[in-house]
């Protein structure tokens, strides 16, 4: 369709030009010029207007596109100087002999005797002739612009998905690295687990391969998925009851993007002291998403820009590409308590 409408826009211009020329004829009382006649007028009119939009198109706007206004300018001048000087004799002719066919048209010379001075044809064609090359130069740079920002914003979209594709393919390498990190500290202890946490990192890549190749994933599916990211990090746990997941609202219908929501919980179990409470909490109302972590530091001192890495890097720089101005991410320190809290206005 997009192919369609610069052809559709041309129909329409000359479609206007044809009726307008009809009723020139046929609306100021020339009813008794033969049809033959009329249609001979209109073609001459047509043809003289079709060469000048289209040499102006296709040869006069390439010496503006190239930045030289003043030889455009002369250009246009010397172009409308020859329109002009052409068409005025066929004018004069023409009228000369619509004299001789009808005598409404000599009474009209009789009374206007400069319908037959070639200088008066001359302004008047230029003038048509300018408002002809202003509309076509209106039109094309108009298209040439909209056909540059729409090329523009789809660069803009490809680099954007190129970049979400980056940072989310980062973030699966990331991951991989603190899970298999916790089962090594588990295989060193000799720890009973060991096989159970890598039956749940098998679920947890599972889901990774196959159900993470679509923009948005839904938010009960990602959730089951954090759960079973804390069900591997509990084996890990003398007090796994430490580590919880609360869930406030309905879940169902909304979606967001995969894996959003992991480095958040990652960086929970990176900085969070296993001995104390590690909480996630999920609060959804309408179309919007609160999800919260809240871990003991294990270092006092930092402040809360120190609790994170390329996770939460990578988090806050997919937050501005997906949720420009939809959502809010902030990280804070509460006595002994590191709390990150993001909230999403608008989930699909």
């Amino acid at each position: 369709m997009k192919k369609q409408l610069p052809l559709l826009l041309h129909l329409l211009l000359w479609t206007s030009l044809l009726g307008l020329s009809l009723w020139v004829h046929f609306g100021i009382d020339r009813l008794d010029l033969p049809l033959s006649w009329v249609a001979m007028d209109v073609a001459q009119t047509l043809a003289f207007h079709l060469a000048l939009f289209y040499f102006n198109w296709f040869v006069l706007l390439r010496i503006l596109a190239k930045g030289n206004v003043l030889g455009y300018a002369l250009a246009v001048v010397a172009t409308l100087a020859l329109f002009a000087a052409v068409r005025s004799p066929i004018e004069v002719f023409q009228i000369t002999q619509e004299a001789s066919i009808t005598p409404k048209m000599a009474e009209q010379i009789a009374k206007h005797p400069s319908m037959l001075d070639y200088k008066t044809h001359m302004i008047q064609l230029g003038v048509m002739g300018l408002m002809n090359i202003f509309l076509g130069s209106a039109l094309k740079v108009t298209g040439d612009y909209l056909r540059t920002e729409r090329r523009r914003q789809e660069l803009e979209l490809q680099h954007t998905t190129t970049e979400l594709d980056l940072l989310k393919a980062q973030v699966n390498p990331h991951f991989l690295f603190n899970t298999l990190n916790n089962i090594y500290s588990l295989s060193y202890q000799n720890a009973p687990s060991t096989p159970e946490a890598i039956l749940k990192l098998s679920q947890l890549l599972r889901y990774q391969l196959y159900e993470t190749n679509t923009p948005v994933v839904p938010l009960a599916r990602e959730l089951e998925h954090v759960e079973h990211l804390l069900d591997l990090h509990r084996l890990r746990l003398t007090q796994p009851e430490l580590l919880t997941l609360e869930v406030q609202g309905n879940v169902s219908g909304l979606s967001l993007p995969p894996m959003l929501l992991m480095p958040l919980v990652e960086n929970m179990f990176k900085h969070g002291l296993s001995t104390a409470p590690m909480q996630v909490q999920v609060c959804t109302q309408d179309v919007g998403l609160t999800f919260t972590t809240r871990n003991r530091i294990k270092a006092l001192g930092g402040t809360p820009e120190n609790y994170g890495g390329i996770g939460l890097q990578n988090l806050k720089r997919r937050l501005e590409l997906l949720y420009p101005g939809a959502h809010t991410f902030t990280c804070r320190q509460e006595n002994q308590d590191f709390i990150a809290e993001l909230t999403l206005n608008r989930l699909s």
